[in-house]
């Protein structure tokens, strides 16, 4: 994952860059001066972030959406219309929400920025058959106008906050793939249990108890293959119940997330190889990276404070 950062001075220029990144669209002016277009944009998994802004007073037209878009203001104000929609005025305390299948009409105020998410429809059909467990053939109901102030858009503005300073920080946490899968989750999750409302029984059944088999089963896959990318979702697919049901299963069971669970098997078995090897002829990353550790910094703090010290002093231990 890279960040990108592009500037336009014209209309012309704007609507070339924002093409590029998010979808085709017209720029018309309402008020005389060029425009000082900025944006910074990256990609997170399949999802595209960018946080964009006109410097200009003016009207953006889109073509109609193929994907999920998601446009939250980090200041000035913008009046939105979707489609046929009533306008709908955001500030950095709302958010608009335009599905697929309509084009868009956006008016941004001079001092107007707002952080853009644009989530393939795939993508978020994937998530909400892995939360709910079942394929889902009903189209998305999503609510034009999502506010920040209640505790779901308050996760929401969470996640702006997150991706507005990885992209400040030209994605510096986001370097891992790992790192980039597990935002990207977080973020289309915090769409799907937030804000839409065509599935809500289902999302809410989704989180029923899992019988203990299920879990026994899961535990079974994480002792037989935990170097394994494993995530929570694969998991649950793998033993065929929802996420939901999968963590609240082993919250329940175990007093512990499943990738909790897992990291804690990863440094136990860590630990048991670093005790039988010499340290003329193996490393502390080749075992670590073996049982899918991929992140060394993490890897060493949580294993000393697993074991009360570092893995490299584990090795240069002579075996008993």
């Amino acid at each position: 994952m890279g960040v990108t950062v592009l500037r336009a001075v014209s209309s012309d220029e704007a609507e070339d860059v924002v093409s590029r990144i998010f979808l085709p669209n017209q720029v018309r002016a309402l008020e005389p001066g060029p425009v000082n277009m900025s944006l910074v944009a990256m990609r997170v998994g399949a999802t595209t972030v960018g946080q964009l802004a006109y410097g200009r007073h003016l009207r953006l037209l889109t073509d109609e959406a193929t994907h999920l878009h998601v446009n939250t203001p980090v200041s000035g104000s913008v009046v939105s219309r979707a489609g046929g929609s009533e306008p709908l005025t955001t500030t950095n305390r709302s958010a608009a929400v335009f599905a697929p299948g309509a084009p868009a009409e956006i008016e941004w105020s001079a001092d107007a920025a707002q952080l853009c998410v644009m989530v393939p429809h795939s993508t978020l059909q994937d998530e909400l058959e892995a939360l709910v467990d079942r394929e889902v053939k009903e189209p998305f109901r999503l609510p034009f106008h999502m506010s920040l102030d209640t505790s779901q858009g308050r996760v929401w503005r969470s996640m702006v906050n997150l991706l507005s300073e990885e992209l400040s920080t030209r994605g510096r946490m986001l370097s891992h793939p790992a790192a980039e899968r597990q935002v990207e989750r977080t973020l289309i999750d915090a769409l799907l249990l937030g804000h839409v409302q065509s599935h809500t029984e289902a999302l809410d059944r989704s989180a029923s108890p899992v019988l203990p088999s299920t879990i026994a089963r899961a535990v079974e896959l994480l002792n037989d293959h935990p170097e394994e990318a494993w995530s929570t979702t694969t998991l649950a697919r793998a033993v065929h119940v929802s996420l939901r049901s999968l963590q609240n299963g082993f919250i329940r069971h175990l007093g512990k997330p499943p990738m909790t669970y897992l990291r804690e098997l990863r440094l136990t078995r860590i630990r048991q190889d670093l005790e039988e090897a010499s340290v003329m002829t193996t490393t502390v990353e080749s075992v670590a990276y073996a049982w899918g550790m991929v992140h060394m910094g993490r890897f060493a703090a949580a294993y000393r404070q697993a074991f009360g010290e570092l893995p490299s002093q584990t090795l240069k231990r002579l075996p008993a």
